[in-house]
């Protein structure tokens, strides 16, 4: 589908090369074939890389949802629930929530709440189920995958077929 003269530009899932395709992520890392990376709710993105761990990790670094800030207590298993309607409890305190260790505790302030936290992510912590590092880290280092199901497979000519996608290729050099 690709040589080594040529570069990964671009691909769509439709029947023609036009705007009415559904445009398809693409990375290219050089050399190899090309993997078609798909979760739950469908292509995720293209990747050329020679080896599946190399495209795993092109997938990770490229294509796979980026935690921000804001959300890595969550990719923990922690996240705070301010007073007031605590699901099916009225509370008049912060209560910060552990999903590995399964608890709730509850604090005064929403300053002690997060100094709770904070020390807990000090603790040799691991991610909850459908969070992991990157290889090459950049931002906070996390992303996020679709538990639903995640696969990464060799993009043959066949496959691009049967899901009707088309790829660009440019020469190289």
């Amino acid at each position: 589908m690709i040589n080594d003269n040529q570069q990964l530009v671009g691909a769509r899932q439709s029947q023609a090369w036009d705007e009415h395709g559904t445009p398809i992520q693409v990375y290219d890392d050089g050399f190899g074939p090309l993997w078609l990376y798909r979760e739950a709710g469908g292509l995720e993105g293209i990747v050329r890389a020679q080896t599946w761990e190399s495209a795993y990790e092109c997938c990770q670094d490229e294509i796979m949802t980026r935690v921000s800030t804001d959300d890595v207590l969550e990719a923990y298993g922690l996240y705070v629930m301010p007073p007031g309607d605590n699901y099916f409890r009225r509370s008049e305190t912060w209560t910060v929530v552990d999903d590995v260790e399964n608890t709730n505790t509850e604090f005064a302030t929403l300053k002690t709440a997060q100094q709770f936290m904070a020390d807990k992510l000090k603790q040799d912590r691991d991610l909850i189920e459908g969070y992991e590092y990157q290889p090459n880290a950049t931002g906070t280092g996390i992303v996020t995958f679709d538990l639903n199901g995640q696969s990464l497979v060799e993009l043959t000519p066949e496959l691009a077929d049967e899901l009707d996608i088309r790829i660009q290729v440019t020469e190289e050099y």
